[in-house]
């Protein structure tokens, strides 16, 4: 205020130019960074700081300015307070990336950076040069690799349009193929299958093979293998196929032919082993020093591998081997076949067979013997059974006539009339004719438990399902035993079907067997024991009238085994039990343990 009023005029102008040069600075800064891209971010960030000072500045002055007339000396100095600390602030980021902005290069920098770039440029093209050469190359190698051969290689996009391929399939040229997908050149069910596997490997980006059959024109039906993998140029995501096609049609049909070889020659194998299978008849080769080659079929009891690496004085008994190795001798030098009947020892019993010995031919020399054994022993044992049989034949024929009579008497005793005899009584004598087919099938040795419980209860358990519940020790009854106790379960098993546990549908029965101790007071011996129980069915009570089938189980079967028979009528189900002597076993039946149920 204590200026001249001559000056008022000349400031007031001098202020506005200075703000009017500061914002135009600014304006410039801004149109600079707008039309260059390439400045780095810490110089356009101190451009931009330079820019708010150089504002606050023309603020600055034009608040300075309005002093002259107006007495706004407050906003006067916040506006230098402001103008300070912008340029403050400015000054301290400045501070911060001054370094990277200093390390910019120079324009001689620059121009030694250009310099070094096109030497390298030029290196770059002097090996692109020579890898375009080696690509050349490797394609030259690549198409001599592939010509001649049936390996084709192609590329698909995404809509399996061929882009490219190289020695087409099916015998057709690459114009025919380029552009077209294998709906033009496939079958439907190729193409179809084909399709499929393609799109699975563009969205899977996964390598996938399979193998179509198709139809080519000249050669008819033909199969190829088809590798594909995803078409990524670049590691972007897949814009197609690439495929490997190779003809295997020659091999397919090699395989074919093979295939049908080898199965026709399983079907003679087949043929061969089913005809040798379970027969008594052993085939086998030895070379000419008489070790066995090749077995089949070995005798029963014996195995290939007690033979197979051996002469027979090491696989047969002495006694055998002085008969058989002088035949097979004079075959070997007489090339004459030879024939004989030899026995050996397998196991406890004496084997008898016709051996039939001829000589083997390799290459048009003898190179061994081929020998065909065929087991006789059934002819001889019946040879030396005959006069048994015969004798026995009389003796059972009174004993089962006996049977027969007192089961037919016992039978009239209890019936009214004459359809029901015939009924029970046929009845009676099939369970006595069912343990007879077991008898003789066991050449009346004796018959198995299991045996005799499956017989003679499968006429009722047909519709009863699985509610048998048998098992125990596998022994075998000798003949007079296997007769009773078959007439017993054939009583018990009657009875349950008509009134006890089969006679309902939750009924079930268990039949279990085997040997124990004695129950006698001072007897250590042991005793066979079989049990029959009936659980589910009706309720139970003891009947007021005995007949002849609880006479049977109760006296008659234990009386004619020496054994003992307990019948408990409990109200859950019949109970009973029978004990006999263990001299009633067979002795091949009396050490084998088999549980089943």
């Amino acid at each position: 205020m204590a200026w001249s009023a001559a000056l008022v005029q000349p400031a007031a102008l001098a202020g506005l130019a200075v703000a009017a040069t500061l914002i135009a600075a600014a304006v410039a800064i801004a149109l600079f960074l707008r039309g260059r891209c390439d400045v780095t971010s810490e110089t356009r960030r101190l451009a931009r700081m330079v820019s708010i000072v150089l504002i606050a500045g023309a603020a600055t002055e034009l608040t300075g300015v309005a002093t002259l007339w107006q007495p706004v000396y407050g906003l006067h100095i916040v506006m230098k307070a402001l103008f300070v600390g912008v340029t403050l602030g400015a000054m301290a980021v400045a501070w911060r990336i001054l370094p990277g902005v200093l390390a910019m290069p120079s324009r001689a920098a620059l121009a030694d950076a250009n310099h070094r770039l096109e030497t390298l440029n030029a290196e770059l093209e002097v090996r692109v040069e020579a890898r375009t050469r080696e690509l050349a190359e490797a394609k030259e190698r690549f198409e001599a690799a592939l010509s001649g051969s049936r390996i084709s290689v192609a590329t698909q996009d995404r809509d399996l349009h061929y882009r490219w391929i190289h020695n087409p399939p099916l015998g057709l040229a690459p114009e025919a193929m380029m552009g077209r997908t294998d709906d033009d050149i496939l079958d439907a069910a190729a193409a179809a299958h084909m399709r499929t596997v393609k799109f699975g490997v563009i969205n899977a980006g996964q390598p996938a093979s399979t193998e179509i059959e198709t139809q080519d024109r000249l050669r008819g039906r033909v199969w190829l293998r088809v590798h594909v993998t995803p078409y990524c140029p670049g590691g972007r995501a897949p814009e197609g196929v690439t495929l490997v096609v190779v003809d295997i049609t020659d091999e397919r049909r090699r395989a074919e032919m093979l295939e049908h070889v080898t199965q026709a020659l399983a079907e003679a194998n087949a043929r061969f082993d089913t005809a040798l299978a379970g027969s008594n008849i052993t085939m086998f080769r030895q070379d000419r020093d008489l070790r066995y080659t090749w077995m089949h079929n070995p005798p029963l009891g014996m195995t290939a591998e007690d033979f197979l690496g051996r002469d027979d004085e090491a696989a047969l008994p002495e006694a055998t081997a002085r008969v058989v190795i002088p035949l097979k001798r004079r075959v070997l030098e007489t090339a004459e076949p030879e024939r004989a009947e030899v026995s050996i020892k397998i196991g406890d019993g004496l084997h008898w067979f016709d051996l039939r010995i001829e000589p083997f031919h390799e290459r048009g020399r003898i190179a061994g013997v081929m020998c065909v054994a065929i087991d006789i022993t059934g002819q001889k044992e019946y040879q030396q059974q005959l006069k048994v049989v015969m004798r026995e034949l009389t003796h059972r024929s009174k004993n089962l006539l006996a049977v027969v009579q007192g089961i037919a008497r016992q039978t009239a005793q209890t019936v009214d009339d004459m359809p029901a005899f015939v009924d029970r009584f046929g009845a009676r004598l099939q369970a006595l004719a069912r343990a007879h087919d077991i008898l003789v099938d066991e050449s009346w040795r004796g018959a198995s438990i299991d045996e005799l419980v499956s017989s003679q209860l499968g006429h009722v358990m047909e519709t009863s399902g699985d509610r048998l519940d048998e098992g125990g020790t596998r022994v075998m009854l000798k003949p007079e035993a296997a007769q009773n106790v078959a007439l017993a379960l054939h009583e018990l098993a009657t009875n349950a079907a008509k009134y006890g546990a089969l006679s309902t549908a939750e009924g079930r029965i268990a039949v279990h067997w085997g040997v124990r101790a004695s129950e006698t007071e001072g007897d250590g011996g042991q005793v066979f024991e079989i049990t029959w129980q009936e659980q589910g069915g009706p309720p139970v009570e003891e009947p007021r009238r005995k007949g002849f089938g609880r006479m049977m189980i109760e006296r008659l079967v234990p009386r004619a085994i020496d054994g003992t028979s307990e019948l408990v009528f409990d109200p859950e189900g019949i109970r009973w039990t029978l004990r006999f002597p263990t001299d009633y076993l067979t002795d091949d039946g009396k050490g084998s343990i088999a549980v089943r149920s």
